[in-house]
């Protein structure tokens, strides 16, 4: 198997309500350029009578590194939980990112058929980003944004989804689901 691509980065505000997870509709942050999921584990070990009598390698969190082609106002806004006023974002110290969901298509090559993997992060916190410009030299040099946040589980201990379908219309269709109809407020 093989990943060549990633798409279809989709995100949906969570709301969670007596263990019950719910999300607002996807929207779409900006054209996908990348995206990194690294989990941490935990690592635990008993030794009893001179060997390993238990061992731990759960889920411990996790984080995520969402780069776009072009974050406008309204997504870091919505992400990062600052306010927009007239067509402004305002950012202030008491701002609190709200916990997402986040979805996202991986293109796959298994056995010379194009496969399609849904990837699903139950609950993401998204932080600020630094903020790098540059001045164009010689050449044209490409700048996009990337947004990091905290994965962590749900109060039921899910943490991701993911599934593989044989057509991206499917694949959409599934991950279009997985988020709600109308946006969270």
């Amino acid at each position: 198997m093989a990943k060549i691509g990633v798409q279809n980065l989709l995100y949906g505000i969570l709301t969670e309500n007596n263990g019950t997870a719910t999300y607002g509709a996807g929207i779409k942050p900006g054209k996908a350029v990348s995206c990194n999921v690294s989990i941490s584990n935990n690592d635990a070990k008993l030794y009893a009578d001179d060997g390993l009598a238990e061992s731990d390698t759960s889920f411990q969190s996790g984080t995520v590194s969402m780069e776009v082609d072009n974050a406008d106002i309204t997504t870091q806004a919505t992400l990062l939980g600052h306010a927009i006023v007239g067509d402004e974002m305002v950012r202030k110290a008491t701002d609190t990112a709200p916990y997402v969901a986040l979805g996202r298509i991986v293109t796959k090559m298994v056995s010379g058929s194009y496969q399609y993997k849904v990837e699903f992060l139950s609950k993401v916190k998204f932080s600020e980003p630094s903020q790098e410009d540059t001045t164009k030299g010689e050449s044209v040099e490409f700048g996009t944004t990337t947004l990091e946040g905290i994965v962590s589980t749900l109060a039921d201990g899910t943490w991701s989804k993911s599934k593989t379908f044989d057509t991206m219309a499917d694949a959409k269709t599934y991950l279009t689901g997985l988020f709600g109809t109308t946006p969270s407020a």
